[in-house]
């Protein structure tokens, strides 16, 4: 089938220049691709990419790996839709595996229709098969089951079950720090091994990825066929779609008043709208400014059902061409298919700018699309760019004289960089893995695998299931996001009461207690999901998985099943720093009269947590 039908068949439009281009190179080669896509949001580099692997007449064991969860929801609800045309026009079934480690949904596409499989051990066996980088990690280096640490190698590397793997990574530029030497020293491994790959990236410098073949459309001939093409897409539309607003607000308060009142100036209820804020905790005051309209909430603190619930409805209005009004963090930019009318955003750093900007008028059949930015300062604990770049950024928006141009910010943007421990940690795994250098055994036994920052994650819950005693609306937060700061420590804490820094009431009641949790395996054919109370001594924080679990008379203070988690409860004192291990005490012990229990000048606890601190 040539690639037109394809396309129509399966995505129901026509391919762009983009798509045709990679199309031909992924068959003009020796049946191994390995080749860097370089193109600007809403240029249909997913369908790009995956849509000649599903054609491939050699079976495909598709992996596609995203830098986030929030990334997740929205491609499988895309991958699914995929899936159904291709079965309802006879081309395919396909079986979908979506899989976030803790949590694992599966789905088979048949006769036009995508069903749940309710069998969740998937293995990496199906045709299609989306995570984040760090599960991918965790299953490449073989951890879990003793029996999934021998088939998750096997199957990202080998044929087995008749399909060759095609790896995907999308919105590559989304690494920093740890995962983005992660995923390069991934990149060169897999080049390495001979394995098909394809790296999809806006911004990433294409340096990181040179040995592979770039398919570039932002430079180049490749670039102005593209722009002819998006031209003649957008002849409806008038020069002055994207409209900037500066405005000079700086405080939080009057930022998300600023925020509230745009909304409602340009509300409509046909219109498709997303707020932005850079907090949740503005995100929930502009909720309560706005909530007689229903707004739809998108933040990193949201449950992967309650991500999933809103994801479905965005897709549902957008296909019915019906208004939205999300209210939405940063998690909302990268990867989201979404086709908004407006945009309203607090002024943010140009990256995410640029990055927002394309969920914008993606078609580009829309006559009055607007981007509105509120704000004339970039809050400190979230900007990239000092006073002076903030002032020369602003007059760079207004010099755009109402038409936006994502072109003009990319001088703003700095290359990702990585860290040299994370991939010396990496070579070590990979060297006994792969090499069978037995020296790096002890590593891996202990269960280090560093794979977004040094600091490790906590899953914070609702409670514990009566039976599994499993999670109930997980996420996953940063250890230290659990921990009070003070300035104060030893003697001058002695008088000061425990309830003004941590999540426990006077009377010693503690709004979420602290547990280890793993999976038990006394018999290695089986896991055991096995619950601990937090032990009285000092442990690592990356041995055991930590629960942090809301008791249920607060919950109510911190969790919504609109909003999700509203706040994170305080359960550990930032205590003191040996080297680089950052100390965390576990419920500080207090007197009678609520104040910490101090001894010889250190404040007394019921136990102690470590992690490195860099």
């Amino acid at each position: 089938m040539n690639i037109n039908d394809y396309y129509q068949q399966a995505a129901e439009f026509s391919p762009n220049p983009l798509q045709e281009e990679v199309w031909k190179s992924y068959y003009q080669g020796d049946g191994h691709p390995a080749f860097l896509v370089r193109a600007g949001t809403g240029t249909g580099k997913t369908e790009a990419v995956l849509l000649p692997a599903l054609a491939d007449s050699v079976q495909r064991r598709i992996i596609m790996v995203l830098p986030s969860k929030a990334l997740i929801e929205d491609m499988g609800e895309r991958v699914k839709k995929i899936g159904e045309r291709l079965s309802k026009n006879r081309l395919c079934d396909l079986n979908i595996t979506v899989d976030m480690g803790g949590s694992c949904r599966r789905f088979s596409c048949r006769h036009g229709k995508a069903e749940a499989n309710t069998y969740p051990r998937h293995l990496f066996a199906d045709d299609v098969i989306i995570t984040t980088l760090d599960k991918f990690l965790f299953r490449l280096f073989g951890y879990g089951e003793k029996i999934k640490s021998y088939i998750f190698p096997h199957r990202v590397f080998g044929s087995s079950l008749g399909k060759r793997p095609f790896v995907i990574f999308d919105e590559a530029h989304e690494y920093e720090g740890v995962a983005f030497g992660n995923f390069i020293k991934l990149l060169e491994a897999l080049f390495i091994k001979g394995k098909d790959l394809c790296v999809m990236s806006a911004t990433l410098p294409p340096r990181f990825a040179s040995f592979l073949t770039s398919i570039d459309a932002t430079d180049g001939s490749l670039a102005e066929q593209q722009a002819v093409y998006q031209e003649k897409a957008m002849k409806m539309v008038s020069q002055d779609k994207f409209l900037s607003h500066i405005s000079s607000l700086s405080f939080s308060k009057e930022i998300v008043a600023g925020l509230a009142h745009r909304v409602r100036e340009h509300y409509n209820g046909s219109k498709r709208i997303i707020a932005r804020t850079e907090f949740v905790s503005d995100l929930i005051k502009l909720y309560d400014k706005l909530k007689e309209f229903n707004p739809l909430i998108y933040h990193g603190r949201l449950t992967s059902r309650q991500r999933r619930d809103v994801i479905h409805k965005l897709i549902e209005c957008q296909d019915k061409d019906q208004g939205f009004l999300v209210l939405a963090t940063s998690a909302i930019e990268a990867g989201c298919d979404i086709d908004a009318h407006l945009i309203v955003t607090e002024i943010c750093n140009p990256d995410s700018l640029v990055q927002l900007a394309g969920r914008l008028n993606r078609k580009g059949v829309m006559n009055d699309a607007e981007l509105v930015i509120v704000g004339d300062k970039i809050k400190p604990i979230v900007s990239c760019l000092d006073k002076d770049s903030v002032k020369t950024y602003l007059d760079d928006l207004k010099g755009m004289n109402g038409v936006f141009d994502p072109d003009e910010l990319k001088k703003y943007f700095d290359p990702p960089k990585g860290d040299w421990m994370g991939e010396i940690l990496f070579d070590m795994l990979w060297e006994y893995v792969y090499e069978g250098d037995l020296t790096s055994k002890p590593l891996w036994d202990r269960g280090i695998l560093v794979t977004r920052s040094w600091e490790p994650s906590v899953t914070l819950c609702t409670g514990l299931e009566q039976e599994t005693k499993l999670p109930m609306n997980p996420v996953q937060v940063g250890i230290s996001r659990l921990a009070a700061q003070t300035n104060k420590w030893g003697e001058n804490l002695k008088n000061e009461k425990v309830s003004e820094y941590l999540s426990v009431e006077d009377d010693g009641t503690w709004h979420a207690e602290v547990h280890r949790a793993f999976f038990n395996a006394d018999r290695w054919e089986e896991s055991r999901w096995s619950v601990y109370p937090f032990p009285e001594y000092r442990i690592s924080a990356y041995e055991k998985t930590v629960l942090c679990v809301i008791g249920e008379e607060f919950t109510h203070l911190y969790f919504d099943n609109v909003l999700g988690y509203k706040r994170i409860p305080k359960v550990f004192l930032r205590g003191y720093k040996s080297g680089f291990e950052r100390i965390l005490q576990h419920k500080p012990l207090q007197k009678r009269d609520g104040t910490f229990k101090v001894e010889n000048k250190w404040v007394k606890d019921s136990g102690s947590i470590w992690y490195l601190e860099r």
